[in-house]
């Protein structure tokens, strides 16, 4: 583990058809992301993979964008201008997936560049709050990258490698990326009160991070026993934890362990985290992966969209003409939680979109769907629940009807 001179100097050994990955969420390397900003003109054109990126992404600013071929499976606010700008690859594919890709070849990890914690006494560095496919393209690397930040925190789970695999590294300093709490609006207070309705004791919960998530695990203090399998384990969750409310007694997988394969929240949380064997990352190929969803027979995934049409088809992705967002995990946690008996897919949304049209549309424009019908037991917005799990096409029709904002629900019924 050699200091880095300049990381241009070490891309430029990598052979042709071998691409750059970066450490994703809130661990994205801001060092060596500006290095590579600054040689992407002699890269020509390499693959770069980038997972939600937070903090300064300068490699998908112009002129730097114009020189690499950025590629994601979810764009997060980090890629989301150079994506307006046609400059980065949409993988529509399962996060679930996404490991398997490196393994196989399919994305070629030639460097890995990450953010990790100091190695310990052992030699093993903590992959910090990402782990995602991080594994996976460390194995299948050429060159392993790494800035060294004492403010990582060292999360539980199989999230470390050997310092040895380490070929170069630079010194980091500020900590992980932090996301503020986003400001609820009442709008978010009424899904998250009909999201609540819908959870009982024992259930294994999925959710995001942002206002409505962090309002609907506010609102759990009543609850006992809860499970958390995610793909973001958000601050939101630190008081159940802490308080005991989840403390994943009847999770069928990992039991007595809040799992996810990302974090992102403040430096508080951050610390909470650190060494803290109640809470584990895991790769997406575990957190993510059907086989091990199916197994939590309580699964409840809770998950926002943006439009959903009177079949019941739901839109994730796309405002208008503009692509905002990959399906990521959501099919993944969906499709397993629609299967179970005693789980239960949850996708809230609200009622009207920008300029005040309705968000329940007789026909979705975009295709393809991020959600089918099937993959779907609950529809919320603030105005009530759909639960159509058994409903014919005519009674999904009205249920949806009936909570649409009611400037819009006769439109709909003779669409």
């Amino acid at each position: 583990m050699r200091p880095l001179t300049h990381l241009g100097d070490l891309l430029g050994t990598l052979p042709a058809g071998e691409g750059i990955t970066l450490h994703s969420g809130a661990a994205h390397p801001t060092v060596l992301a500006g290095q590579l900003a600054e040689a992407a003109g002699a890269l020509g054109g390499r693959r770069v993979h980038a997972l939600m990126p937070c903090g300064p992404v300068p490699y998908a600013d112009a002129p730097a964008r114009d020189h690499l071929d950025i590629a994601t499976f979810l764009p997060g606010a980090g890629l989301r201008a150079a994506m307006d700008a046609g400059r980065v690859q949409a993988w529509r594919k399962p996060l679930s997936t996404a490991p398997g890709l490196f393994a196989r070849g399919a994305c070629p990890a030639g460097a890995v560049l990450l953010r990790i914690a100091p190695p310990d006494e052992a030699g093993r560095a903590s992959l910090g709050v990402a782990v995602d496919y991080m594994p996976a393209a460390i194995r299948a690397a050429r060159l392993v990258v790494a800035e060294i930040d004492p403010a990582m925190p060292r999360v539980a789970g199989p999230g470390w490698l050997d310092a040895g695999r380490i070929d170069a590294c630079v010194e980091a300093a500020g900590g992980p990326h932090e996301m503020p709490p986003a400001q609820a609006d009442a709008v978010d207070d009424a899904i998250a009160g009909h999201v609540v309705s819908l959870l009982g004791d024992g259930a294994v919960l999925q959710l995001g991070v942002g206002s409505l998530a962090d309002r609907i695990l506010s609102r759990l203090g009543h609850l006992r026993h809860l499970g958390l399998h995610t793909g973001i384990i958000g601050g939101g969750a630190q008081a159940l934890i802490e308080q005991g409310v989840i403390d994943n007694s009847t999770k069928e997988v990992l039991p007595g362990v809040s799992v996810a394969t990302m974090a992102l929240g403040s430096a508080a949380f951050y610390a909470f985290l650190d060494r803290n064997p109640a809470i584990e990352l895991h790769p997406c190929s575990l957190t993510h992966g059907g086989p091990t969803l199916r197994r939590l027979s309580r699964l409840h995934a809770i998950n926002s969209a943006l439009q959903v049409d009177l079949h019941g088809r739901v839109n994730a992705e796309w405002a208008g003409a503009r692509r905002v967002s990959l399906p990521g995990g959501l099919a993944d946690f969906a499709r397993a939680a629609a299967s179970l008996p005693n789980g239960r897919s949850i996708v809230a949304l609200r009622a009207c979109g920008r300029g005040g049209a309705s968000a329940i549309v007789p026909e979705l424009a975009t295709q393809p769907c991020s959600l089918a019908q099937q993959e779907v037991d609950c529809y919320v917005t603030e105005y009530g629940v759909a639960s159509v799990r058994g409903a014919s096409p005519e009674e999904r029709r009205k249920a949806l009807v009936a909570i649409a904002h009611p400037e819009h629900r006769d439109a709909l019924a003779s669409a």
